[in-house]
């Protein structure tokens, strides 16, 4: 097969959603497949293979090329490489058609080189997981939490659900103040009020307790939105004020004044932080430079980017651009349970 016949694997895994492409190497998307989330830091190994495994076996079913000769499969991955089952993995991408190697790249980069060419710049995340990392001739050179929903993670949309949890348990037991997160998280979780007792507890909290056990911890960041869903609730304006505050810290422990930019933003939850933004510019204005900061939606088109440079493919601005036209149509439909 000729070298431009060949097709590259680029796989962004988040924590709440694992995207594959199969790509050309213009970068012109050729299939995309979608599972849950793959990282490996809120997931067994196997629950992290098998997401990841499914995306991909979607995005070349997608694709429809018989016998694919892929020439590497890049994994842009939230979370420690060392737990990722690599030995299924390997298994499964051979059987699929690749003959190159699986390589890993962190999902910040990718998020990063979604909305830039340069190899230069910060990236700050608020998604399942939060944090603020610099980059530096392509490598990651700083990194600022991004430590994991056990060990960190402040800001994010599994610590806002997990406080908007915590915040209704405290109103329920009569410890904290009273929210309307409160209402919200028994809606979501479909258990009705009753003024019933069990085991010593009022009914609702006893059974919202729990439904909250029920679940994977990292789940808890489902429940963000609703936080920004009612911001005039005091509890929720405080949360909201808090992951700002923990996000422009993040940035200001990792920026370098003689580095000014770009920053990009990226994460389901950033976008409605809305304080975040203006807390970096300023931040970035004090150091004498015009902030230049910008929103990535996911680090799907960054995981493409890398994997062409991982083949030696310069990429510039116009193929990043390329890249995300290609991947904008036909949309996907709803991720896989």
């Amino acid at each position: 097969m000729a070298e431009m016949d060949k097709t590259l694997l680029a796989i962004d895994v988040g924590g709440s959603t694992s995207r594959a492409c199969l790509i050309d190497t213009s970068g012109r998307c050729l299939g995309r497949g979608r599972n849950r989330g793959g990282n490996p830091a809120s997931n067994t190994p196997e629950q992290a293979a098998a997401a990841i495994i499914s995306a991909v076996e979607a995005a070349i079913a997608e694709a429809a090329i018989e016998h694919p000769d892929i020439a590497v499969a890049l994994i842009a991955l939230a979370g420690p490489q060392k737990h990722v089952a690599l030995a299924k993995l390997e298994t499964a991408f051979r059987a699929a058609g690749l003959t190159g190697p699986i390589v890993f790249a962190g999902d910040v980069q990718a998020m990063f080189s979604s909305v830039t060419a340069t190899t230069e710049g910060y990236c700050v995340i608020a998604g399942t997981g939060a944090g603020a990392v610099r980059i530096r001739g392509g490598e990651v050179e700083r990194v600022v939490d991004l430590a994991g929903w056990l060990a960190g993670d402040l800001g994010s949309g599994f610590w806002l659900g997990q406080q908007a949890a915590r915040a209704a348990v405290a109103d329920l037991e009569g410890r904290g103040e009273k929210t309307s997160l409160t209402s919200a998280l028994l809606a979501a979780f479909d258990i009705p009020w009753s003024e019933d007792r069990i085991l010593g507890r009022p009914a609702p909290l006893r059974l919202l307790i729990d439904a909250i056990y029920a679940i994977r911890p990292i789940e808890l960041a489902r429940f963000a939105p609703l936080v920004f869903a009612d911001r005039n609730d005091p509890v929720a304006t405080g949360l909201i004020a808090a992951a700002e505050r923990y996000l422009a810290r993040h940035f200001a422990l990792a920026f370098d004044a003689t580095m000014p930019g770009p920053v990009v933003l990226g994460g389901g939850v950033v976008t409605h932080l809305t304080g975040v933004a203006p807390a970096i510019a300023d931040l970035v204005r004090a150091a004498g430079h015009e902030p230049d900061i910008r929103v990535a939606a996911d680090g799907s088109v960054g995981a493409a980017v890398l994997a062409l440079r991982a083949v030696g493919i310069t990429v510039d601005e116009p193929t990043v651009a390329t890249i995300a036209a290609s991947m904008a149509a036909p949309s996907l439909g709803p991720a896989a349970p």
